[in-house]
C-alpha cells in the first residue's frame, strides 16, 4: 500500500521535493525544517566531535538555521572528526532520508584526498566525498538529496580527516539546513477493555471507551468509519502528536521521532447520530499509530439501526415505513382512540404495527409517553415490543390519572419519531368527577 504526498516548497531558500509515494506503514519526521518552511529544533539528532578540530552546533531552530558540522583550523588535526546522528527508535527501521545539506571546501585541491564529506546509514556511505585529482566531487555538494529503499537503524552526517598520522589539507564542513527521515513502523497498536458504554438507542451518541498500547511512534487518533469512510478523527494527545502541515494529503508528518504516546486507558470515542445523513450506517471505530497502522476497537455496528429485532434485509427495510396503530380495548367510540375510566380501574390498550402492505412487524420497540393536563409530557416505557403479526398491548397502572398517552414509533433508533398514535383517557372518581392528581405525575 502507498501513499500520496504533495510537492512542497520550503521557504528561506531551502526547497525539498517531497516525492510521490511514501512507504506504507510508515511515518515521517521533520528536523530543521518541515513541509511549511518552518523551523524546528530538529529532535533526535545527536552531535559529536573530537576534542580538537571538530565542532557541531544546531541552530535549527531560528529562521535560516541549520545543522553544522565542521573541521577547524587552517589544518585540523589528525582524526579531527565532526557529525550529525539520527537513531531509529525502538521498533522502528529508517526506510529513506531526504536532506538539504550543503558542503563547504571539498572540491578538489591538489593532491590529498585527505578530507571526507560522508553521508551514512548504518555505517555504509549512501554519499560521500574524498576530494583529490581523481574525485567526482569536482565541485561543493548543495540542494537535496533523496536516498530511498533503506532498512537502517541510524544515519549520519559526518565530516572528517582520514589521515590519522598528519594535520589535514584543509577544512571541511557540511550544513544540513533541512532533514526529513521516514521511519518504517510495521506494528500495529494491542487494544484492551474495549466497551460500547452507550448504543445511542435513546440518548442518540454512540459511546465507547478503550485502552491501547503500541510500540515505534505511539498512538496517534481514533478514527470513526462510516460506511467504510473515516468521518472523524479524534486525537488521542496534543502536539507533538499532531500532522505538522494538515493541509497536504500526508496525515502522518511530526516533527519529532516518537510523537504519540506509546498507551492510552479510557480512551472515549463518541458518534452523534445527528451528525450522519438519514438512514441505517455501518459504523466502525478503529485506533491508528503514528505510521498509520489501525486495530479495530468496534466493529460491525448498525448505527441508527432500523427498529426491528432481526429478519431478513426486506424485513429490515420494510420496517422503515411502519405505521402504528393503537386503541383503547374498551372504547366504544368510533377510532376507540378515548376512553372513560373510573379510578383504581386497569385500562389495556392494544396495537398494530405494519409495513404499508399490511405485514405486521415484529421485535420493534415503541416509546412511550404520558402527558398531564399541565402539558408535561414524560418518557415511561422504552420496552414496549411488537409481537408476532406486529400485536401490541399495554396495561395502564391502576392509579393513573387523566392524561393523554402517547405511543411513538422509530423507524430508526435512534431517530425521529416516524408514526405516532395518542390516546386521551379520562379518569372519574368515586363522585364521578374528572380525577387530576395533584403534585409530581407518576
Amino acid at each position: 500500500m502507498t501513499r500520496s504526498l504533495l510537492v512542497h516548497a520550503a521557504a528561506l531558500a531551502v526547497v525539498l521535493l517531497v516525492p510521490s509515494v511514501a512507504s506504507a506503514d510508515s511515518y515521517l519526521v521533520t528536523s530543521c525544517r518541515d513541509p511549511l518552511g518552518q523551523p524546528n529544533p530538529a529532535v533526535g539528532w545527536v552531535a559529536s566531535s573530537t576534542a580538537l578540530g571538530g565542532a557541531t552546533a544546531n541552530s535549527c531552530a531560528t529562521a535560516g538555521g541549520a545543522l553544522k558540522a565542521d573541521l577547524l583550523g587552517a589544518t585540523p588535526p589528525p582524526s579531527a572528526d565532526a557529525a550529525w546522528r539520527f537513531t531509529a527508535p525502538p521498533a522502528t527501521r529508517i526506510v529513506r532520508v531526504l536532506a538539504t545539506r550543503a558542503t563547504r571546501n571539498v572540491a578538489p585541491i591538489g593532491t590529498s584526498p585527505d578530507v571526507i564529506y560522508q553521508l551514512t546509514a548504518d555505517d555504509r556511505p549512501l554519499e560521500e566525498c574524498r576530494p583529490g585529482p581523481d574525485s567526482s566531487c569536482v565541485a561543493n555538494l548543495s540542494g537535496p538529496v533523496d536516498k530511498q529503499g533503506l532498512n537502517a537503524g541510524r544515519i549520519e552526517f559526518r565530516v572528517l580527516c582520514s589521515d590519522g598520522a598528519r594535520t589535514c589539507s584543509r577544512p571541511i564542513g557540511v550544513d544540513v539546513s533541512a532533514a526529513w527521515v521516514s521511519l518504517e513502523d510495521a506494528a500495529a497498536p494491542a487494544v484492551s477493555n474495549a466497551t460500547v458504554v452507550d448504543d445511542g438507542e435513546t440518548s442518540g451518541v454512540l459511546r465507547a471507551t478503550f485502552n491501547a498500547t503500541d510500540a515505534g511512534g505511539g498512538l496517534y487518533r481514533a478514527l470513526v468509519k462510516v460506511d467504510g469512510k473515516v468521518t472523524q478523527a479524534v486525537p488521542l494527545a496534543p502536539a507533538p502528536c499532531s500532522d505538522v502541515a494538515p493541509a497536504d494529503a500526508n496525515p502522518y508528518q511530526f516533527n519529532v521521532p516518537v510523537p504519540c504516546p506509546p498507551a492510552v486507558n479510557g480512551a472515549a470515542v463518541a458518534v452523534d447520530a445527528s451528525k450522519l445523513s438519514a438512514g441505517p450506517h455501518g459504523v466502525e471505530i478503529a485506533v491508528e499509530d503514528a505510521a498509520g497502522n489501525q486495530t479495530v476497537v468496534v466493529g460491525a455496528i448498525e448505527f441508527p439501526r432500523p427498529n426491528v429485532a432481526s429478519g431478513s434485509a426486506a424485513d429490515r427495510a420494510a420496517a422503515l415505513a411502519g405505521r402504528l396503530k393503537m386503541w383503547f380495548v374498551k372504547s366504544r367510540t368510533k377510532t376507540r382512540s378515548s376512553y372513560t375510566s373510573r379510578y383504581g380501574n386497569r385500562v389495556v390498550t392494544r396495537g398494530l404495527l405494519r409495513t404499508r402492505r399490511g405485514r405486521g412487524i415484529v421485535g420493534a420497540r415503541i416509546d412511550v409517553y404520558h402527558i398531564r393536563q399541565d402539558g408535561s409530557r414524560r418518557l415511561v416505557k422504552t420496552g414496549l415490543k411488537s409481537r408476532a403479526g406486529g400485536k401490541l398491548t399495554l396495561i395502564l397502572p391502576n392509579n393513573v390519572d387523566t392524561r393523554t398517552i402517547e405511543f411513538a414509533y422509530r423507524a430508526l433508533r435512534p431517530g425521529p419519531i416516524t408514526s405516532r398514535q395518542r390516546l386521551r383517557l379520562t379518569v372519574r372518581d368515586d363522585n364521578g368527577r374528572i380525577f387530576h392528581r395533584k403534585g409530581r405525575s407518576r
